[in-house]
């Protein structure tokens, strides 16, 4: 009876592992036509600043990683740290807005000796100070825009009714969560969690080289996407960029589809448009941004999720 009953955990497994190869399958396949439309741009790029812009998007990885060895309450391992990332990352290409990375996140802190509150409090504070420090960046962005005297308005058509659509969306995404998830939580288990939160108080440092990590992660993902430009001969300036870069991450986070796929590439084509870029080559850079953050990082991120089971909680250790 024993053997029957772990035969059929085996299978469990492993029949859930086929099912998230087909969800990937299924969010793959439809995006492939999009990459016909500007492969002429795409078949000669500046092969050194694409290795560049890939060398900043694995920089993410590691900054991530940082972020959480720096807020975890137990001592975590650097490299199964940034290991686990990369798992976040391919499990939150099959899961909507965000879904996959917390959870997953979530799991390996509570396989390290945290409670689920002080779990909860990690990702509420790496969320958290993800969005504060940038926040800071657009700051620091803008005065630096009105230092050097650059223009950072955008022309495209109906740009200003885009962007109020997308804040709408993403303050209503945002009410319906804390609507939901608070009604759930028990008093308790909120007692709980405010407190572990609150002790962040006593970790300044922490908390602050938290803060610098992600805000180092931001500036990755800006620069990869700098870099992206620069391959196919396109020139806008760093602030310009940020600009954009946050544009897209605006409309992927209203559009709440695995990994922002669809929204996220539409707020880049629109921002760079709006920079007089013309159409094709925005959607070339959008998809070869794609490429090295999304795509391709999938096969790694695959390996990674097979290679942390254990740690994840999703397999027997024996």
């Amino acid at each position: 009876m024993a053997s029957i009953e772990k035969g059929i955990k085996f299978d469990k497994r492993y029949l859930a592992i086929f099912a998230i190869i087909l969800i990937g399958l299924y969010v793959i396949l439809p995006q492939l036509g999009s990459f016909r439309s500007s492969l002429d741009y795409l078949r000669h790029p500046n092969y050194t600043y694409v290795a560049i812009a890939v060398l900043f998007a694995c920089g993410t990885y590691v900054s991530g990683a940082v972020t959480y060895l720096l807020l975890a309450f137990t001592r975590l391992k650097f490299a199964l740290t940034v290991l686990i990332q990369f798992t976040a990352m391919f499990v939150n290409r099959l899961l909507p807005a965000g879904i996959g990375a917390v959870g997953v996140n979530y799991l390996y802190l509570r396989k390290n000796k945290h409670s689920e509150a002080q779990a909860a409090s990690v990702i509420t504070a790496n969320n958290f100070i993800g969005l504060l420090g940038h926040g800071i960046l657009t700051a620091l962005v803008l005065l630096f825009a009105k230092i050097t005297n650059q223009s950072l308005m955008m022309t495209g058509p109906n740009l200003s009714s885009t962007i109020v659509k997308v804040s709408v969306a993403v303050a209503l995404i945002l009410i319906v969560a804390i609507m939901i998830f608070g009604k759930k939580k028990k008093k308790k288990g909120l007692n709980d969690f405010l407190k572990q939160l609150s002790s962040y108080r006593r970790r300044p440092k922490s908390l602050s080289l938290a803060l610098v990590s992600s805000m180092t992660l931001t500036m990755f993902n800006v620069m990869s996407l700098f870099f992206c430009l620069s391959a196919l001969g396109i020139h806008l300036s760093f602030v310009q960029v940020f600009v954009v870069f946050s544009f897209g991450v605006g409309t992927g986070v209203a559009i709440p589809t695995p990994g922002g796929i669809g929204g996220f590439e539409a707020g880049l084509v629109g921002g760079f448009v709006a920079y007089n870029v013309a159409s094709s080559q925005a959607l070339a850079v959008a998809i070869l941004y794609r490429i090295i953050t999304y795509w391709g990082p999938l096969v790694l991120g695959g390996i990674a999720f097979l290679l942390t089971q254990k740690q994840l909680g999703l397999t027997k250790s024996t």
